[in-house]
C-alpha cells in the first residue's frame, strides 16, 4: 500500500542523495580551483623571475593568495561533531561504575574524559549526554562547585 508516509520517505531519500551529490560536486570544484590557483601562482613566479621583480613584492602577493586564505578560514571554522546515537542505559552503567571506582566525586570534564578513554563514549554535548544518562541513575547526586558540575553517588562523601 502506497501512502503519504512512504512518499515522504522517498522524497527524503531523494533529497539526501541530492545533498550528497552537491557536496561531492563542491569538493571536486574546490580541488579544481585549488589546482588552477597553484598553476597561476607558479606562472606568476616564473614571470617574476624572468622580469627580475624583487622577492619582496612577489612574496606579498603570495601571502594574500586565496589558498592560504581558505586554509586559514577552514582552521577557524567551528567543526561540528557528527551525531552519534548512544545507549544511555549502558552509558549510565558505565557512569555508575566509574563513580564507584573513583570513590570520590567527579567533575563533568573528568567523567567525560574517562568515558571517552575507557568506553569510547563521546558526546557532541557532554552536559546533555550525561544528563540523559542520569535519568537512569536516581542515586547520583549533581552538585555545583562554582561553575563546575560535580557528580557523586548518594552514599559517597563530598
Amino acid at each position: 500500500m502506497f501512502n503519504e508516509r512512504k512518499a515522504l520517505q522517498m522524497t527524503l531519500q531523494a533529497m539526501l542523495e541530492q545533498r550528497m551529490a552537491l557536496r561531492r560536486q563542491y569538493v571536486d570544484q574546490d580541488k579544481q580551483l585549488g589546482a588552477d590557483i597553484k598553476q597561476l601562482l607558479s606562472r606568476i613566479r616564473e614571470l617574476d623571475n624572468e622580469t627580475g621583480i624583487g622577492e619582496d613584492e612577489s612574496s606579498e602577493d603570495e601571502a594574500m593568495s586565496t589558498e592560504e586564505f581558505s586554509d586559514d578560514l577552514m582552521k577557524r571554522m567551528k567543526v561540528r561533531k557528527a551525531h552519534i546515537r548512544h545507549d544511555y542505559l549502558e552509558v549510565a552503567k558505565h557512569i555508575e561504575n566509574l563513580l564507584q571506582e573513583a570513590m570520590s566525586p567527579m567533575s563533568l570534564a573528568d567523567l567525560c574524559s574517562v568515558l571517552k578513554a575507557r568506553h569510547q563514549v563521546e558526546f557532541a554535548s557532554p552536559y546533555i549526554g550525561v544528563q540523559k544518562s542520569l535519568k537512569y541513575l536516581p542515586q547520583v547526586k549533581v552538585e555545583k562547585d562554582g561553575r563546575k558540575l560535580i557528580f557523586s553517588l548518594g552514599n559517597q562523601g563530598g
